[in-house]
């Protein structure tokens, strides 16, 4: 594979390996050996703990965009949803962007909030309560049922997923009484525990950086991305939320580059052109 070394790094919630190739191998060769090593991790690894996956292809210095959002009227939560669903999607069709890292806000999810003295009074167990929620949002397949000259295919429906709908979910059942899942817990939407966080100009915010495509060219993704954007802006102005679409962009640091080296040029020619004429005479 022309592999060359390997390091890690980990902090709680998220494993970082890098692998070192030979700088002549073909590195998408070496992506598909390695893709192939990881997809027989799966059953090594201890439960929740999800298989390890290559990141897209980058150069080193492939940040297109760095933007942000925060608001006073919109908690983290909110902003962290309207993220997750509808920004980094339309980010990721736009042609040259590799993927979108995001930092800050907080992830949306329904919690289960166990009630100990509950569960001691009705004698119920953690693994109970966890082997039933796990059921009840399982999607799980019903088979079908045939005639004589055709087959119907049955479909679940109903399955609990929101915090109303799992308040009702049984837990225990007898003849004298049923015990729901609300009766034990209080189910509601609440936060993911964060590893992390984001600040815009001192306030609580979410910061997205946006990643190009191995040898895409910066400028013209960071203004396909800005023209992209523009779509958010009446949504971000109806809700009240702060848009700020120029924490980094390296393009202007080109620009002004390029910008700066055509004026050194054109006052390199012009002294030329005097010495030529003043002292050379020529």
């Amino acid at each position: 594979m022309g592999l060359q070394f390997t390091r890690s790094e980990s902090i709680q919630g998220l494993s970082i390996v890098t692998a070192i190739f030979d700088e002549h191998s073909d590195i998408y060769r070496n992506r598909q050996l390695l893709t192939e090593r990881l997809s027989g991790l799966s059953s090594q690894l201890p439960k929740g703990v999800h298989t390890p996956i290559p990141v897209p292809l980058t150069s080193s210095s492939a940040t297109v965009l760095t933007i942000g959002l925060s608001s006073t009227d919109k908690d983290l939560m909110h902003l962290r949803s309207l993220v997750d669903t509808m920004l980094v999607p339309r980010l990721l069709s736009v042609h040259g962007v590799a993927y979108v890292n995001i930092f800050g806000g907080d992830i949306k999810q329904v919690q289960i909030q166990l009630d100990p003295v509950k569960l001691q009074y009705d004698n119920i167990s953690f693994t109970e309560v966890i082997d039933a929620a796990s059921k009840i949002g399982k999607i799980q397949g019903s088979g079908f049922i045939e005639n004589s000259n055709q087959r119907f295919t049955l479909q679940v429906t109903g399955l609990a997923s929101t915090p109303e709908q799992l308040r009702k979910s049984i837990i225990k059942h007898s003849n004298e009484s049923t015990l729901l899942l609300g009766d034990i817990a209080n189910i509601q939407y609440a936060a993911e525990p964060a590893i992390g966080a984001a600040q815009i100009m001192g306030k609580p915010g979410i910061v997205m950086m946006v990643i190009g495509q191995y040898n895409a060219n910066t400028l013209t993704v960071s203004d396909a991305v800005e023209q992209a954007l523009t779509e958010f802006e009446p949504l971000f102005a109806e809700q009240g939320i702060d848009f700020h679409a120029h924490l980094f962009k390296p393009a202007d640091y080109i620009k002004t580059s390029v910008s700066n080296l055509s004026s050194h040029l054109l006052l390199g020619g012009l002294f030329v052109l005097i010495i030529l004429y003043l002292f050379l005479y020529n």
